[in-house]
């Protein structure tokens, strides 16, 4: 057929692109789930342990944030296992397949990669229908993986349907989110448009599962993820979730293909709105023009910051019930810092996760240049009498305004939902939360030695990023089990915990000497380095 002339070398040509990130994709995703797996014989020591988990996981906060309890009746560890990580594990895959897909549709697209490509004897659906078929091979190769992973690790109450029914939901609604992405990059006509919808459309959809299980009602069944996790892995192995997922994503797939069809090569079906005639005085300096590139992004995230603080806040008055009668989450909440409170110990462990999904805004403020580089658009700059330094030093100062802007409104956004309690003090809440500004700062220092030293390479940071809140997140309930050298290697495990550690200042100022360093070293390399 004519329309899908060269799928096959399309297809190679796109494995032969996918050879580094891809991979580790895969090693990551499979092996943290196995991992992860393999540590949970040691926190469930008898069967209460077991109960008082589930009972914790049942409260309204834990069931918004991971969803509904089942198989009370007969509890297993891979079932506790299952309930826990199955959220977090879906949503490291949505990311990868947004990624994936927009790198191969809408990216390529604007970069001019399509005009050479259509010259050659290939299909009208040639690229759209090869890239949701490499997603969905790469979507069934973590799910076995990771399957084997946990028939291998062998929890008590594993059985080869739970883990098929647990990995494949991965795949399904990474699978859904590959086809779902696939369309919106027909519907827009930009990648950083693509991207932006298609995560607040994620956002969305993780509202109404959450809103829909506190609920108990059908409003999750209309949310890909509440669909996936409605699996029950362990306990009643449905396999109709799949079929759900599977079916949804073809259908966005004929949809992607009769619109591809339909609308010209470089346009979306939605065109993009025409600029000013003239710049404004603040456009024409470098920091201006770096600050219009990213001013969405700020806008954006800012919000979500205030939100998300708030959600978490506004428990603060359930945690003493919550884990009283619970050893194994005041172990997850206090951490290493056990006999202290545990509300203080709730606001250490909330603003160490809020700081790492802190880092995603700021590091996208400086890789935000090397996506000009890749776009050809960044020469017409530098065709001025501008500087390499300045442009990407105004990068590097919109990056530090960010990590002070979503620590501060996380902060206020948590005070505000729970002053009413009468335990939060906000001067102690605003010390808690801004110590890890050293950490974002050292996050950022990467990214910007990547960009100017292995500029090919600046996914690599998202590895640390995910590295990190496993460390955080789940390193906490596996305290005994991991070496203090794990936490180490995170930026985010080397600062004090407040309010329930003292302040030490001495790691302090070596991760901010370190992000210093790092700074200084990849803006020498990125002024003398040939623009790619």
């Amino acid at each position: 057929m004519k329309s899908f002339a060269g799928f096959w070398e399309y297809v190679r040509f796109i494995l032969a692109r996918e050879r580094i990130v891809s991979p580790l994709w895969i090693v990551s995703l499979a092996g943290s789930a196995a991992l992860f797996a393999s540590m949970y014989p040691g926190l469930f020591t008898s069967a209460d342990a077991l109960t008082g988990m589930a009972q914790t996981m049942d409260s309204p906060a834990m069931v918004a944030l991971m969803g509904p309890v089942y198989g009370l009746d007969s509890l297993s560890i891979a079932m506790s296992m299952a309930q826990q990580c199955l959220i977090w594990f879906a949503v490291a895959i949505v990311v990868m397949n947004i990624f994936f897909v927009n790198r191969y549709t809408r990216a390529d697209e604007e970069l001019g990669r399509f005009e050479m490509l259509r010259a050659l004897p290939m299909g009208r659906l040639t690229n759209v229908v090869a890239t949701l078929l490499c997603a969905l091979l790469l979507n069934v190769l973590i799910s076995g993986l990771t399957m084997l992973g946990l028939l291998v690790v062998n929890l008590e109450g594993t059985t080869i349907m739970g883990s098929l029914t647990y990995s494949f939901a991965l795949g399904g609604i990474g699978f859904f989110f590959a086809a779902l992405t696939v369309l919106l990059a027909q519907l827009l006509p930009t990648s950083r448009g693509v991207l932006a919808c298609s995560f607040a459309i994620f956002g969305a959809f993780y509202i109404l599962r959450a809103w829909g299980d506190l609920q108990a009602n059908v409003a999750s069944y209309f949310s890909p993820i509440g669909v996936g996790i409605k699996v029950a892995a362990f306990y009643d192995n449905n396999l109709w979730p799949l079929a759900v997922l599977f079916c949804a994503g073809i259908f966005l797939t004929i949809l992607a293909c009769a619109v591809y069809i339909k609308r010209d090569l470089g346009e979306g079906v939605i065109p993009a709105q025409p600029g000013r005639r003239n710049a404004s005085v603040l456009l024409k300096s470098p920091f201006g023009l770096a600050w219009r590139l990213s001013r969405n992004a700020v806008l954006a995230w800012a919000p979500t910051a205030l939100v998300a603080g708030a959600v978490y806040g506004s428990v603060v008055g359930e945690i003493n019930n919550m884990v009283a009668d619970n050893p194994l989450l005041q172990q997850m909440v206090e951490g290493s810092s056990a006999g202290t409170s545990l509300v203080g110990s709730y606001i250490a462990m909330l603003f160490s996760i809020m700081a790492i999904l802190g880092a995603v805004p700021v590091v996208n403020a400086v890789l935000k240049i090397r996506s000009e580089e890749k776009r050809k658009r960044i020469e017409q700059v530098y065709a001025t009498a501008t500087s390499r330094t300045t442009l990407f030093a105004g990068y590097i100062l919109i990056a530090l305004l960010q990590s002070l802007l979503f620590m501060l409104l996380s902060t206020l956004g948590f005070y505000a939902a729970g002053a009413s309690t009468g335990l939060l003090v906000l001067s102690d809440l605003l010390q808690a939360s801004l110590v890890y500004l050293p950490a974002l700062w050292l996050m950022l220092g990467f990214s910007v030695a990547l960009v100017g030293l292995l500029p090919r390479l600046t996914t690599l940071i998202w590895a640390l990023f995910a590295y990190s809140f496993m460390i955080v997140y789940f390193g906490r309930m596996f305290t005994d089990q991991l070496p203090s050298l794990a936490f180490i290697l995170s930026p985010f495990g080397n600062v004090p915990q407040l309010p329930v550690e003292t302040l030490s200042a001495t790691p302090l100022v070596v991760l901010t000497v370190l992000s210093l360093v790092l700074v200084a070293v990849g803006l020498a390399a990125y002024r003398q380095r040939d623009l790619q």
